[in-house]
This record gives structure tokens, C-alpha cells and sequence, in this order.
């Protein structure tokens, strides 16, 4: 699994978060000018290629703003801890 993640810094902003993961395949334009399909991550992969080329990637993209998130209280770091499994059986 290839993946790439980048800040991005045009805002100025380091809340914000691009994630793109190669889907193990490459797409091709076809002689009728479309392009072969992406399959993989549940329809999420794309063809992205550069203008004029015959060939390209099979990508996913996500975009993150971590902005729309508070910040984590000590209550909800704790809560979110992996229990100890002898603690729940009892």
C-alpha cells in the first residue's frame, strides 16, 4: 500500500490535512477518448492524468479540516483508552 500525505500550507493552516493513496492499478484513454475505470476502495478511486498523456493513476483522495473538531478534553482521551479485558469480564 502506497501513501501519501501532505499539509496543506496555501491557507496557512495546519488543521487541514490531504491524503491521497495509489489504488494498486493505472487507468488508460481509450481510442473513443474515455478512460478506463478505477475500481477499488468502494468506487472511491479515480483516474487522475496529465493533459495530453495516454495514461494515469488510480487514486484515492480524502480531505481532512480537523477544524470542524474541538479539542479533546482529558475525559475524552480517557474514555477512549482500550479497557483492560479482565476489568470488563467482571
Amino acid at each position: 500500500v502506497q501513501l501519501c500525505v501532505a499539509l496543506t500550507d496555501a491557507a496557512g493552516n495546519d488543521d487541514e490535512l490531504f491524503t491521497v493513496e495509489y489504488c494498486g492499478m493505472n487507468c488508460t484513454k481509450k481510442e473513443d477518448g474515455t478512460w478506463t475505470g478505477c475500481t477499488g476502495k468502494k468506487g472511491g478511486c479515480k483516474c487522475y492524468h496529465e493533459n495530453g498523456k495516454g495514461d494515469g493513476l488510480c487514486l484515492s483522495t480524502v480531505y481532512t479540516d480537523f477544524c470542524q473538531y474541538g479539542p479533546p478534553s482529558d475525559s475524552e482521551i480517557e474514555a477512549a483508552k482500550p479497557r483492560n479485558t479482565d476489568t470488563l469480564s467482571q
